[in-house]
């Protein structure tokens, strides 16, 4: 029983732990449109371009179900066990007309060097996809 309320508390307190300014914000830190390119195409470049980075970084790649958005997250390795992961990142990849839109949001806790890096990724898909949209692979 003593086991069971340390291990409650300890849950108790690691969620106390989490601000309100640990969560992504609502106004994206970067926002682009890029002309001339599918949101599934430019997602899944920068998605296999990121997974192919030397980073401590775990990246998921989600898609709405009409194909519309897609959003790429970046969640880092926890510091102990029972801390769970932590996002540094959620990357928007949007469909609108002719163009695709991509929103930028880091959490408070981000790492500056790991956005830079991605916006990199984006901005080249972005200009590769156009010369090579029949095929489907990173730069």
């Amino acid at each position: 029983m003593k086991r069971l309320a340390v291990v409650g508390l300890a849950c108790l307190l690691t969620a106390c732990q989490s601000s309100p300014t640990d969560l992504l914000p609502d106004k994206p830190e970067k926002v682009a449109d890029f002309p001339a390119t599918t949101a599934e195409d430019l997602s899944d470049c920068v998605h296999r371009a990121a997974q192919s980075m030397r980073s401590p970084y775990v990246f998921h790649l989600n898609a709405r179900a009409d194909k519309l958005e897609f959003v790429i997250t970046a969640t880092g390795e926890p510091n102990t066990t029972m801390q769970p992961k932590l996002l540094k990142l959620e990357l928007h990849v949007m469909t609108k007309g002719e163009s695709t839109t991509v929103e930028l949001k880091k959490s408070a806790r981000g790492d500056h060097e790991l956005n830079r890096d991605i916006w990199s990724l984006v901005e080249r898909c972005a200009q590769w996809m156009p010369e090579h949209p029949a095929e489907n692979t990173a730069p």
